[in-house]
């Protein structure tokens, strides 16, 4: 913990961007509302692509860059299915910027938390979504005690306790969706 407060008060921009994910990290569960989840959750991204990009991690920069291009995709899906095709494409280059980056561990823990959240960001229903979002911060939680990020870490412990408390607390209110994927939707849902 000493080495994550020194290396936060060492890079004082890399903590300040960090804050700024964390707040949206922490915040994107409150929502009821897909959309307005995933619009939270691209200020994260963009947040901590300036955070990781300080601190020289540039697997989780890419993810978090790409992430955060494709949830402006995943945003419109339900209404646009046809958008799925673009939201697949940046899967492969999830996994071509995982390679080209590759740090070992910390690499593979942002490649896997990403893998999570690009599946869970496709779901229509919130419910899924939320818990597919919430499988994903172990790994980042991980791969912040590995990195040494503070603000990255205290996110993600943020995300998790009010991710899981919302889903205990029945808050994201099911909607009559059949829980498939956006993909598989035939025509766009009715908000």
């Amino acid at each position: 913990m000493d080495q994550m407060l020194a290396l936060a008060a060492g890079n004082p921009a890399a903590a300040v961007a960090g804050l700024a994910g964390m707040a949206c990290l922490a915040a994107w569960p409150l929502f009821r509302q897909r959309s307005a989840m995933l619009a939270t959750y691209i200020g994260n991204n963009l947040a901590f692509v300036a955070h990781y990009a300080l601190l020289d991690q540039w697997t989780a920069v890419s993810m978090n860059g790409l992430m955060g291009v494709q949830t402006v995709v995943a945003i419109w899906l339900v209404r646009w299915p046809r958008l799925r095709w673009v939201y697949y494409a940046f899967i492969p280059a999830l996994a071509a910027a995982s390679l080209v980056t590759w740090h070992g561990t910390p690499s593979f823990l942002a490649a896997a938390a990403t893998t999570l959240s690009t599946i869970g960001r496709m779901q229509s229903k919130e419910v899924v979504l939320r818990m597919l979002l919430l499988a994903s911060t172990p790994c980042w939680t991980a791969h912040d005690l590995m990195v040494g990020s503070l603000p990255g870490l205290v996110a993600d412990l943020l995300s998790m306790a009010i991710s899981a408390t919302m889903l205990l607390r029945g808050s994201a209110r099911p909607r009559a969706s059949s829980g498939r994927s956006v993909s598989q939707m035939q025509k766009p849902a009715l908000n």
